[in-house]
Formats: structure tokens, C-alpha cells, sequence
């Protein structure tokens, strides 16, 4: 007997259940227009906690962080800390003749994370400057950069230097191919005439005439010579 009750009183508790779950389908379902899908409430979402070192509490809403390398710029960098700012620059070739443009990319990046022997620096910047400095790291462009004063005011804006304008500033001649070739002076031709004392059209046949005539002749070929070569 005890087992049959206690079989009894699982079937009727299975019942009951299934009782109250149709019935809340039933009232659900008649409370919408037919058609009509019932939207379920969103569940909250409890925020879940950061860890102590992390890098998002720092960044300003509106920005993101970013790490780029410091290759070729340790020593200005080595002591930079964290809220200091800075510009960085790099260099591009130009659209018309392929020279390269130095501009400065991104103002005022302030950093994060200063770097260190294997990790980058983390600069917070805009999104479009972060996304312009990620397509020149990918691009393996090397990068530069201006260390701001201690005081946080901004170096004064430097318009994009070319190759020619940094050659001038550097007193320095143009590069080679922007040398305006100079014309060569065509070679001045000087005909000396010697006058053979003696009847005209007629050779002097005395031996001072033909050692004139050898001279002469000697003196002329040295001068076509001279102007094969000037030529």
C-alpha cells in the first residue's frame, strides 16, 4: 500500500503541473491579438567586474587605444609616461611624382601604456586617426614622433615638408633629377691664316715654302682634330 500511494501522489503532482503550465499558455496566448508575437522581457545583465590593470577605465569614451611601434625613436621615448601627448608622423609619397611627404598623421595622441622592450606604445586617439595609423603600421610604414613641453601646449602646426623643401631648409642641392640640365657652348672654331709670301695661285717652290707648307699642314689637321673632339 505505501508504494501504490506514493505512486499515486507522483501521478497527481505530475497532473497538477501540467494543469498550471497549460493554463498560463492559455491566458498568454488569449491576451494577444492573433498574429501577434508575444515579446519576452530581456533579461538584465549584470555588468561583469574589470580587472584591476585593465587598459578601459583609462580610455575616454569617444576614443580608443591603439599600440604602434617605437622603432627608431627609443631614445626620445624611453621616458615618456602615462598622460604625456605627442604627434605622430610619418612619411608618404607623393600622388604626382612618387616623392615622399612628411606630414604629421595624428595631433595631440596622449599615451596610455609607455613601451617597453617587447610591447608597444598605447596612444588614445580618435577613431578615423586610430584607423589611419593601423593602416600605415599594417603597411609596415615606419612612424615618428613629436614629444609635447611638460606644460601640455601644442607645438606650433608645420604644413607637409617635401624632398625639395627639406633639401632647401637643409642647404642642401636638389636631388638629381630636378637639376635643370645646363646647355653645353658649342665650340668656337678659330681659323688662323698665315700668309706664304709669293706669287698668288702660285706655290712657292723654294725651300722655306715647302717647310711653311709642312707646318701649315701639320697646324691643320691638329685643328680639325681638336674640333672632332670639342664636338
Amino acid at each position: 500500500m505505501p508504494r501504490v500511494r506514493a505512486g499515486l501522489v507522483i501521478v497527481c503532482a505530475g497532473v497538477l503541473t501540467f494543469g498550471v503550465v497549460f493554463t498560463l499558455l492559455q491566458v498568454t496566448r488569449s491576451e494577444a491579438a492573433p498574429g501577434q508575437l508575444v515579446l519576452v522581457p530581456t533579461p538584465t545583465l549584470v555588468p561583469r567586474g574589470l580587472a584591476k590593470d585593465s587598459l578601459a577605465p583609462r580610455v575616454v569614451a569617444g576614443t580608443i587605444a591603439i599600440g604602434v611601434p617605437i622603432t627608431g625613436s627609443e631614445v626620445l621615448l624611453r621616458d615618456v609616461q602615462a598622460g604625456d601627448r605627442l604627434d605622430v608622423l610619418a612619411s608618404l609619397p607623393a600622388p604626382g611624382d612618387g616623392r615622399p611627404i612628411t606630414a604629421v598623421v595624428v595631433r595631440g595622441a596622449t599615451v596610455l601604456v609607455p613601451a617597453s622592450a617587447s610591447d608597444p606604445l598605447l596612444l588614445e586617439m580618435s577613431v578615423p586617426d586610430g584607423m589611419a595609423v593601423a593602416h600605415l603600421v599594417l603597411g609596415g610604414t615606419r612612424l615618428g614622433y613629436i614629444v609635447w613641453s611638460a606644460n601640455g601646449a601644442s607645438p606650433p602646426e608645420s604644413q607637409p615638408l617635401d624632398e625639395r623643401t627639406a633639401r632647401a631648409l637643409l642647404g642642401l642641392a636638389p636631388p638629381a633629377s630636378q637639376v635643370e640640365p645646363q646647355a653645353s657652348p658649342s665650340p668656337t672654331a678659330v681659323a688662323l691664316v698665315q700668309v706664304i709670301p709669293g706669287a698668288a695661285g702660285v706655290p712657292d717652290a723654294s725651300p722655306d715654302g715647302h717647310a711653311r707648307r709642312a707646318i701649315l699642314s701639320a697646324a691643320a689637321v691638329r685643328w680639325i682634330s681638336v674640333s672632332d673632339t670639342a664636338g
